[in-house]
């Protein structure tokens, strides 16, 4: 038998490969192109307002959130700098709760918010503490907190059978300094029970000192 001839490989000439290698050249260079345009007009827009913050009227939220609530919800007369990322009437079906919640940014490391109910639950309780265990309590304005932390936050607790005001339910909590939270809860205990109307509002949201919610002296404290 006599071996088979090996097919010889095709030489491409210098002028055939020159022709083969233009389109390719042309097409990186039209990408090239194309990737400086991009970033050129990139480089040409203006940077985003990442320093944007939304900034809730609470007050007048309150006003309107009062005429479905059978309590005062609460606006705390809290440092401008603070300012107000939401304030709604927050339902949860799967809890049987609904409540006003508002929520503050104070600056770009501290958040700090609370949630007000006159129907809870431990379970809703323990939502809002984002289940935190209790390590101890506090008393602010003659009103009793449980004290709930985790690694990251940290929830004061005032439960109805302890306020004595309203007897309403109320979880503090977030990320923020000592003297923050010692700020957050003096304001928020001293609104508590002080009713807003949406024409009291104002452009400030804060609660009128001298709008109280009448007080059932026979019983102890308003009902609701």
């Amino acid at each position: 038998m006599t071996e088979q001839e090996e097919t010889p490989t095709p030489q491409l000439t210098q002028s055939q490969a020159k022709r083969m290698n233009q389109p390719i050249i042309g097409i990186i260079i039209t990408v090239a192109v194309t990737l400086l345009a991009v970033f050129a007009v990139m480089g040409l827009r203006p940077e985003p307002d990442v320093a944007f913050t939304p900034d809730e009227n609470v007050g007048e939220a309150a006003g309107w959130i009062n005429d479905v609530a059978e309590y005062a919800a609460i606006v705390p007369d809290l440092p401008e700098s603070w300012s107000a990322n939401y304030a709604r009437w927050e339902t949860s079906p799967e809890l049987s709760v609904t409540a006003w919640e508002v929520g503050y940014s104070l600056d770009e490391q501290s958040f700090l918010s609370f949630a007000q109910t006159d129907e809870p639950n431990p379970a809703w309780v323990n939502a809002e503490a984002q289940q935190a265990p209790v390590t101890g309590e506090e008393t602010v304005n003659d009103l009793r907190f449980e004290i709930r932390e985790n690694e990251e936050r940290k929830y004061y607790v005032l439960t109805a059978e302890e306020n004595t005001v309203d007897g309403t339910a109320i979880v503090l909590g977030g990320t923020g300094t000592e003297a923050q939270f010692e700020t957050f809860l003096d304001a928020a205990t001293e609104a508590i029970g002080v009713r807003v109307e949406p024409e009291d509002a104002g452009d400030s949201g804060v609660a009128p000192e001298d709008e109280q919610v009448e007080q059932d002296t026979t019983n102890g404290g308003t009902s609701g």
